[in-house]
């Protein structure tokens, strides 16, 4: 990649490590959902405020990425190769992540409540029952339905088979045509399903109704971003200032709406202020992040190489550190702003270190 775009691997990794920020956060949130792997005595409305504002932008700003670096792949390897590498390094892990890496997340569920049997009874018994989740590996089996579909539209449209145009700056109207069709797609579906609603019944295909098809345009938007010549030197790049304060306006909208959803969710009012502030937030965020980190973190030195080379081996392997370091800190008699740093700093550098060993292991490195 020329060097002038290590900023977007930049950006990814950091993504990643607010994921893990989010679920050091759940721990400690005061009204954390009663499911959750862990839920720590010591608790504040600090990290409610986190959850509630790291929760929106980070996975559409996954899936924007993997849109952006998808097409381009597509067209340099062609199908066949595309395919190889995304079963080797999607499909794969996905499938193993699933199997032996999400059981004993949905384990600590009971652990950290007293209600734990043997574990290979709950693997055989309730995990593929009642107590099924694909944990963090639900991004995976997404990603890999969003791959379907774009390679069906790379097979039957010529015009994504092309190299990318330089773009002027679009429109105004892309940012609120995209806004207001991934508003509609939330608050439509909100009138079926609760806002944190997660349906898992199908067991390959784990998501969140409300928020599936925002996903899908992220995705989209990634695609026709690189194909629009994007933050490249010749391309569109957001301006920071404009960006960073609709960021700011749509947070403070945004959690007004989320809180009042708690006691008024069901009045469509209610439900459109919380669907438009997630919706601009989100698209904000993502704008206000790519700017700021072409202008200032667009670096290929060693932490950043190393970050970024072992950001999906954070991903994969974060949530059991979290969850049983979080499990573990329980009985620490200290304040929620002592548990957390100390919990996502253990579980963020154990999970690098694990990588960067992994990574040197013949035939693992690929995986990861």
């Amino acid at each position: 990649m020329n060097q002038r775009m290590y900023f977007l691997d930049n950006l990814r990794a950091v993504i990643i490590l607010m994921v893990v920020v989010l679920h050091v956060s759940l721990c400690y949130m005061k009204f954390a959902p009663q499911w959750w792997y862990v839920i720590d005595p010591s608790q504040s409305m600090f990290f409610t405020y986190v959850v509630m504002l790291v929760d929106v932008p980070i996975m559409p700003a996954m899936f924007f990425l993997a849109g952006y670096f998808a097409l381009p792949s597509l067209q340099k390897h062609g199908m066949p190769r595309f395919w190889s590498g995304k079963f080797k390094r999607i499909v794969i892990p996905w499938v193993l992540g699933v199997l032996f890496l999400a059981p004993p997340s949905m384990y600590m569920i009971l652990l950290s409540r007293g209600k734990a049997s043997g574990y290979m009874d709950f693997w055989a018994g309730p995990f593929w029952g009642s107590m099924f989740s694909q944990s963090v590996f639900w991004f995976l089996g997404q990603l890999v339905l969003f791959y379907l579909v774009l390679s069906c539209c790379y097979r039957f449209f010529p015009s994504l088979q092309s190299p990318p145009r330089i773009s002027r700056n679009p429109s105004p109207l892309l940012p609120l045509l995209f806004i207001s069709v991934a508003t509609v797609s939330f608050l439509g579906m909100n009138q079926f399903f609760r806002v944190d609603t997660w349906i898992s019944d199908y067991y390959l295909l784990v998501f969140q109704p409300l928020r599936v098809f925002v996903y899908l345009l992220y995705f989209w938007l990634g695609v026709l971003a690189w194909k629009r010549n994007w933050f490249t030197r010749q391309g569109y790049t957001p301006r920071i200032l404009p960006w960073l304060i609709v960021t700011v306006v749509s947070a403070v909208f945004y959690l007004t709406f989320k809180g009042m959803m708690f006691t008024r969710g069901s009045e469509l009012p209610i439900q459109l202020g919380n669907a438009l502030g997630f919706n601009v937030l989100a698209y904000s965020v993502l704008m206000t992040s790519t700017a700021l980190f072409k202008a200032f973190v667009n670096s290929s030195n060693g932490f950043w190489k190393s970050f970024s080379a072992s950001s999906y081996g954070i991903y994969l392997f974060h949530s059991l550190a979290v969850y049983y370091g979080a499990y573990y800190l329980l009985g620490l008699d200290a304040s929620p702003f002592i548990k957390a740093p100390l919990l996502l700093l253990g579980s963020t550098l154990s999970c690098w270190v694990l990588t960067v060993a992994l990574k040197k292991i013949k035939g693992v490195s690929g995986f990861l």
